[in-house]
């Protein structure tokens, strides 16, 4: 349990630290009127939704005396996790490199839980509010996947994986990486399995489904591409297979692909793609389209919003 007495310290220190840990509040001072005790707590720095967050540094850039020293550690995190009750905070984070992996335990019989981990980097969290629900969100419910939909000429381009063939011929894709938007990743996937370089169009449909890899759900968006010419003539090269991963790749007559997805035989067709084709085949002024919006949210950038088309602009 956390102290119900946080630790003082006197105003001077207390002034010339508080604009680094939490800029917004002028009065931090205990039941007696004193000002918490920064060299009996660890530094801490404002985070979103009215929690506050511990960045512990790697071992090496740490000084000759250590505030994270892991035999005081738990000490000081328990005062840290008072002053954060004092302060009206919902939740504390701790982020924790793996030279200081060592810490993590100490964190556990403070009450913190993994919340996840990224490269050498784990990160703990604990809801301080014990008669409210937690509201610290899961990490990473959803990854996002992305399919390719290339035709050319009535052929429609296809491949086979080294692995995982669950039909003759599928769609190219794969999964989006962190911060890229669905058409640069549906284009990157394209060319990295089949080396056709294409162009963007529209969203056919969105595929939902749950306990994916790491248990996580999952986002698959079927797209309309189309290749690019390598030549005034409008020829498309003939798609290589990406080493390692595809065993063969190339264009396969729409019919042909058609009749596989929309066979009877529950090993051969495929309902999802059955019903990006019935979508294929009519015009594309239905497909989803893109555009891109500012943010009304400061300092973010524009992005893409996906949506039905728009029959006519009123503005």
């Amino acid at each position: 349990m956390a102290s119900s007495n946080p630790p003082i310290v006197n105003k001077q220190r207390f002034s010339s630290l508080k604009s680094t840990t939490e800029p917004q509040t002028t009065n931090m001072l205990d039941e007696n009127g004193n000002e918490y005790d920064w060299d009996k707590i660890l530094p801490f720095q404002k985070n979103t939704h009215n929690s506050v967050k511990i960045v512990v540094p790697d071992e090496e850039q740490s000084s000759k005396d250590d505030l994270y020293d892991a035999d005081t550690f738990h000490n000081k995190l328990e005062a840290t996790i008072a002053t954060a009750l004092h302060l009206n905070k919902t939740a504390l984070w701790i982020t924790v490199p793996m030279s200081r992996s060592r810490l993590i335990e100490e964190a556990s019989k403070s009450g913190f839980t993994f919340h996840h981990a990224e490269g050498h980097t784990a990160t703990l969290s604990k809801w301080l509010l014990e008669d409210v629900e937690s509201r610290i969100p899961t990490y990473a419910t959803h990854q996002v996947g992305v399919g390719a939909v290339v035709i050319n000429a009535k052929k429609i381009l296809c491949v086979r994986e080294k692995r995982n063939n669950y039909r003759p011929w599928k769609i190219p894709g794969g999964l989006a990486e962190l911060g890229e938007d669905l058409d640069t990743a549906v284009i990157r996937e394209v060319y990295e399995e089949t080396g056709i370089k294409c162009r963007f169009n529209s969203v056919l449909g969105v595929r939902h489904t749950h306990g994916s890899q790491f248990n996580r759900s999952d986002l698959y968006f079927v797209c309309r591409l189309e290749p690019i010419p390598i030549n005034e003539e409008g020829d498309v090269p003939l798609p290589v297979p990406q080493e390692g991963e595809i065993e063969a790749t190339c264009w396969v007559d729409f019919d042909e692909y058609r009749d596989m997805v929309y066979a009877e035989d529950p090993k051969v067709g495929h309902p999802m793609m059955k019903h990006i084709m019935k979508i294929v085949e009519q015009s594309d002024q239905y497909d989803i389209q893109k555009t891109i919006v500012t943010s009304v949210v400061p300092g973010r950038k524009p992005s893409p919003v996906y949506h039905a088309a728009i029959q006519s602009e009123s503005s």
